[in-house]
């Protein structure tokens, strides 16, 4: 008698190892199929947004260029300026002003600049917008005698914060399913000691 119930104890060994092979399987497919979209992390995504690609210009005294640009982005660019006479490489004054510092720089009154540099022949610029607002691009030529010619392009990167499934899932879950599938096999396989008398 005391044989029988070592082969029974056995059986029950393997029946619960099988059946923990099948939950296993289980919490896999349901990872996968189910719950695996809705675990989520967050991830940053950069977005690029081009305002003005190769826009081409000419610059008497003055000219103004304006975009509307949302607040806290990067935005960056180039400007290319060449004389108009002899189109040969050339420098211009570049001022950027969101709206209310454009009116105090239109009457004349001191303004506070986004962004300002000489720009020479070709050139690159970048600055955080603080708000957003429409961006006045002013490229002041007074102190040449000659009209230049302005090539602008202008873009921002936008950083936006979004849930996303986690992509870690699908390797746990697929860790599952190979444990499970093993443990489901051997549990299956094993066969129990027969025990001869």
């Amino acid at each position: 008698m005391p044989q029988l119930v070592v082969i029974s104890d056995r059986r029950m060994v393997l029946l619960k190892t099988t059946l923990a092979g099948v939950v296993l399987i289980v919490a896999a497919t349901l990872l996968l199929g189910v719950a695996g979209p809705y675990i989520t992390v967050q991830a940053r995504v950069v977005q690029r947004h081009d305002v003005e690609q190769a826009a081409q210009f000419l610059v008497g005294d003055t000219a103004d260029r304006q975009y509307s640009i949302p607040g806290s982005v990067a935005v960056f660019g180039t400007v290319d300026v060449a004389q108009a006479v002899t189109n040969q490489s050339s420098d211009i004054q570049l001022m950027v002003l969101d709206a209310q510092n454009y009116q105090l720089w239109e009457t004349g009154q001191q303004p506070t600049y986004v962004f300002s540099s000489d720009q020479q022949g070709h050139s690159s610029f970048t600055f955080n917008t603080p708000n957003p607002s429409v961006y006045h691009f002013v490229f002041d030529n007074k102190i040449s005698l000659y009209k230049k010619f302005v090539t602008l392009s202008v873009a921002y990167n936008q950083i936006s914060v979004s849930n996303q499934p986690d992509p870690r899932v699908p390797y746990v879950a697929w860790g599952l399913l190979a444990v499970g599938l093993v443990v489901l096999v051997y549990g299956l396989a094993k066969k129990p000691p027969i025990s001869w008398a």
